[in-house]
């Protein structure tokens, strides 16, 4: 409810005109610290984001899955992906907010701004498979670990969109909160069955 509500608030808030300008002084005051080695580690990490990769990580986690016969993790897993797309897809194309046009942008990308689809396919897509990997693992520490990586790998990938210039902030605050929010309701929707079909 949390993750679901920052990303309405925002939604709402960009609609009605009220991010611009905070959006405006944080991309031109992360863009005074550019240096040639943190725009190329910028590019590695965004990468992490890529399309390419998402499907080729829940490709291999799909097939891992299966392999171990959790026919429910593998179609959460796929659900996870499946519906970041398209909730990516449709935000922005209902917003349509242009891409930043305030400072050079380093990497060459298309389409609008909002929400951050690198956002939103990372923090749905890591944490799902982080919420999965718990299952697996019986130490707590561990379940944590695993946890915060997810979460950490995504604010990477959303600080480095707008280091590059090709994101607002709040575009990645809200994809990171659209991601968490649908990694968390298929978590919830999958165990609920789960408790009911054990049950």
């Amino acid at each position: 409810m949390l993750a679901i509500g920052t990303f309405a608030r925002i939604t709402r808030e960009l609609i009605e005109g009220e991010t611009g300008a905070l959006d405006r002084g944080i991309l031109l005051r992360v863009a005074k610290f550019r240096t040639p080695s943190l725009t190329r580690a910028a590019i590695d990490v965004t990468a992490l984001g890529s399309t390419a990769l998402v499907i080729l990580l829940s490709g291999f986690a799909l097939l891992v899955l299966l392999a171990m016969r959790d026919r429910r993790g593998a179609l959460q897993l796929l659900l996870a992906s499946a519906g970041a797309g398209i909730l990516t897809f449709v935000t922005k194309n209902m917003i349509e907010r242009v891409r930043p046009l305030d400072v050079t942008q380093l990497i060459v990308v298309s389409g609008f701004s909002y929400p951050s689809g690198h956002s939103v396919s990372t923090s749905a897509l890591y944490l799902t498979i982080a919420i999965i990997g718990c299952r697996y693992v019986q130490r707590a520490s561990a379940r944590a670990t695993m946890v915060l990586a997810a979460f950490v790998v995504s604010v990477l990938v959303a600080a480095s969109r707008v280091y590059l210039g090709v994101h607002y902030a709040t575009d990645v605050l809200s994809g990171l909160s659209l991601g968490v929010a649908w990694a968390l309701l298929l978590t919830g929707l999958f165990t609920l069955h789960a408790h009911r079909r054990d049950g």
